[in-house]
C-alpha cells in the first residue's frame, strides 16, 4: 500500500494500491474510519481522480469489494451510466461525488435502507493509455507522486491523415461465398453517430449489444447474423482507431462491465465537422457502395496498403513497402526490399475489373506483375477471387444507379432508412442548418446534400472531396431550381438565374428572388464544381447545348 504526496509535498493520511484486474486495472483506496484511520479519504480521493485524469485515464466501473455483493445487475455493473472519461471531465470533485453515491448504493437489496458510509472501500476498474495490466506498480508510482515517477508516453500521435488510412485499410471477415462482413463499417458509422451528437467515445458492452445491435438488425443485409459482439472485439486490431478494456476476446452477455469504442485521439477528430465528413464519406464510399462503377484511382486504392501484407491469388504474401509519384514499391520472397511496379499498370486493372465486371489473373490482361496487380483489386469492397483459371470479378446482383451519391449508395445495407439520422450527422449534429442558396434555415429534414458538381462525372478525389462538392439545399425549391439549371453560382459566390421568359409568374418570381443571394457554399475550394456548373447545367450558358442529361447525381440525406 502506497500514500499520495499532495502537490505541495504534504503526505496525505490515505492507502491505497493499483492491482492487475483480469485484464485491466483497478486502483483501490482503503477506507476511513475510526481513530484517524485513512481520514485523508476525501482529499486523496480527489487527487487521485485528478491525476488520473491527467493521464487520460478511463473508469470502467465502480465495485465495491463487499461480501453483500453477489452478482451485480446490468444496472449495478456499471452504476456511472457507463465508462467516464476523465479527459472530458471539467469538476473532479462533482465526479468523486457521484463516485462515492454510486458505490454507497450498489449491492444493497432492494428497498435496503442505506448505510450512510461514503468512505469506504474504493475499487475503480481502469483504462490508461500506455499502462497495460503489468504496469500497476509503475501507475501506483505515479499516482503517489508524480514528481518521483513521471507518467508514461501515451504513444503514437493520430493525425487526419493516419485517422483515413487506418480506418481505409480495416480487416474484414469474408463469408464462404467471398462477401466481406459489413459489421466493422457499421459500427464505425454508428460511433460517428454517437460523437456527433455528443455521445461518449467508449461504450460499456451492455450498451453497445442494445445499441449497435439494434442499429445492425436495421441496416446489415438480411443475411448477415446479428453479432454485434464481434466488431465490439475485432475492431480493436486498428490499434490506433479503437480500444478494448476489460475482456480478452469476444465479450459475452456477463462481461458487463467491459467498455470498447474509438482511441481518445480519433474521438477528437471525429469532434471535428469537416474531418467527420469525410469519415463517413470514405467508410460509405469504400465499403459500403456495393457495386462499383466507377474505377477508383489506383492511388486511392493503394494508400491504406502501405505497409500491410497482401496474397496473390495463389496465396503469395506481397507487401506494400511504399508509393511514389509513379510507382508502388512491392516487397515479396524473392524480393524483400522491394521491386518498383508503375501505377498505371494498377489503374489499368482497375480499369478492366470495373469495365468489364471481370478480369484473368494473367500477363496478357494484367501485364508482367499481374500476380501484385490482382491481390490490389482483391481488396475491393465486392471482388470475388475464383480459381482454375485464376479470375477476380465483382459481386453483387444489384442494380445501381451509377449517378447515386455515396451517402445513397448505402441504400445496399439500407442505411437509407436513417435518413433523418444522417443528416444531422452530416450538419454537424445541427436540428436546423441554413440553405446554401436561399440562407433561410429549415429542419435538417428538409434540406438535401445536393452535388455542385454532378457525382455521375467526378473524378474519383472529386467524389471524396464531399465538403467541397456538395452543399446543404432546401427543398422549397432551391435544391430542384439548381439541380435543373434555372440558377447557379457565378465566380463572384453570387446566385445568377435563367432567362425566366414564358415561364408561370410563381415561378418566375420564386426564381427571381435568389437572383444575387450570396451562396454559402462558395468558396475557392468549391468554385471549380460551381464553374462546371455554370458551363454545362446553367439554361443560361452560351454552353448550355453541352448540358449533361441524365440522373440527377443528388442525394437525400
Amino acid at each position: 500500500m502506497l500514500r499520495p504526496r499532495s502537490d505541495d509535498g504534504q503526505l496525505l493520511n490515505a492507502h491505497f494500491a493499483v492491482v492487475r484486474d483480469g485484464h485491466g486495472l483497478s486502483l483501490l483506496l482503503e477506507s476511513a474510519g475510526d481513530r484517524s484511520r485513512n481520514d485523508d479519504y476525501v482529499p486523496a480521493s480527489r487527487l487521485l481522480l485528478a491525476r488520473l485524469r491527467d493521464v487520460e485515464a478511463v473508469v470502467l466501473a465502480v465495485v465495491v469489494p463487499s461480501a453483500r455483493l453477489v452478482e451485480p445487475s446490468e444496472d449495478e455493473g456499471a452504476p456511472l451510466g457507463g465508462p467516464v472519461d476523465l479527459a472530458d471531465v471539467p469538476d473532479v470533485e462533482e465526479l468523486r461525488l457521484r463516485i462515492t453515491g454510486a458505490q454507497d448504493r450498489v449491492g444493497l437489496p432492494a428497498g435496503a435502507k442505506k448505510d450512510g458510509n461514503k468512505r469506504q472501500r474504493l475499487q475503480l476498474r481502469l483504462a490508461v493509455p500506455g499502462y497495460g495490466p503489468d504496469s500497476a506498480d509503475r501507475l501506483a508510482e505515479y499516482l503517489a507522486d508524480p514528481v518521483v515517477a513521471p507518467p508514461l508516453d501515451g504513444g503514437v500521435t493520430l493525425t487526419v491523415d493516419g485517422l483515413l488510412t487506418e480506418i481505409g485499410r480495416l480487416k474484414r471477415h469474408r463469408t464462404p461465398d467471398g462477401r466481406a462482413s459489413l459489421h466493422k463499417p457499421l459500427a464505425l458509422l454508428w460511433m460517428a453517430d454517437r460523437i456527433a451528437t455528443g455521445g461518449t467515445r467508449l461504450v460499456a458492452w451492455p450498451e453497445f449489444r442494445r445499441g449497435f445491435g439494434a442499429f445492425l438488425r436495421e441496416f446489415a443485409p438480411a443475411t448477415s447474423r446479428t453479432t454485434p459482439e464481434y466488431p465490439f472485439w475485432h475492431l480493436g486490431s486498428s490499434r490506433l482507431l479503437w480500444e478494448v478494456h476489460g475482456v480478452a476476446g469476444v465479450p459475452r452477455a456477463a462481461d458487463r462491465t467491459a467498455a470498447a469504442g474509438l482511441t481518445r485521439q480519433a474521438a477528437v477528430l471525429l469532434r471535428d465537422e469537416a474531418v467527420r465528413g469525410t469519415v463517413i464519406d470514405l467508410v460509405v464510399n469504400r465499403y459500403l457502395s456495393g457495386d462499383l462503377r466507377v474505377p477508383p484511382r489506383a492511388r486511392d486504392v493503394l494508400r491504406p496498403l502501405v505497409g500491410v501484407r497482401i496474397r496473390t491469388v495463389s496465396g503469395q504474401p506481397n507487401m506494400v513497402l511504399a508509393m511514389n509519384s509513379d510507382t508502388v514499391t512491392v516487397g515479396t520472397k524473392q524480393s524483400p526490399e522491394g521491386q518498383p511496379v508503375p501505377l498505371v499498370e494498377v489503374q489499368k486493372g482497375l480499369d478492366l475489373l470495373v469495365g468489364q465486371r471481370s478480369v484473368g489473373v494473367n500477363v496478357e490482361e494484367l501485364g508482367y506483375r499481374s500476380a501484385f496487380v490482382g491481390a490490389v483489386l482483391a481488396t475491393l469492397p465486392t471482388a470475388r477471387v475464383a480459381m482454375n483459371p485464376a479470375t477476380i470479378a465483382l459481386g453483387g446482383s444489384e442494380v445501381v444507379d451509377p449517378s447515386i451519391d455515396a451517402t445513397d449508395a448505402v441504400t445496399q445495407v439500407k442505411i437509407r432508412k436513417e435518413q433523418a439520422r444522417l443528416r444531422k450527422l452530416l450538419a454537424g449534429g445541427r436540428d436546423v442548418a441554413p440553405c446554401a442558396l436561399c440562407g433561410d434555415e429549415y429542419p435538417i429534414e428538409f434540406l438535401v446534400a445536393a452535388h455542385v458538381k454532378r457525382r455521375a462525372v467526378c473524378a474519383d478525389s472529386e467524389r471524396h472531396d464531399l465538403l467541397n462538392v456538395a452543399m446543404l439545399a432546401c427543398g422549397f425549391g432551391c435544391d430542384i431550381l439548381y439541380e435543373t439549371g434555372w440558377i447557379t453560382v457565378d465566380s463572384t459566390g453570387r446566385v445568377r438565374t435563367a432567362p425566366l421568359n414564358g415561364v408561370p409568374d410563381a415561378f418566375r418570381d420564386r426564381t427571381s428572388a435568389l437572383t444575387g443571394r450570396p451562396c454559402r457554399a462558395h468558396h475557392t475550394n468549391s468554385e471549380p464544381y460551381f464553374a462546371w456548373h455554370r458551363t454545362t447545367i446553367f439554361r443560361g450558358s452560351s454552353h448550355q447545348g453541352r448540358r449533361v442529361v441524365g440522373p440527377t447525381g443528388r442525394t437525400s440525406l
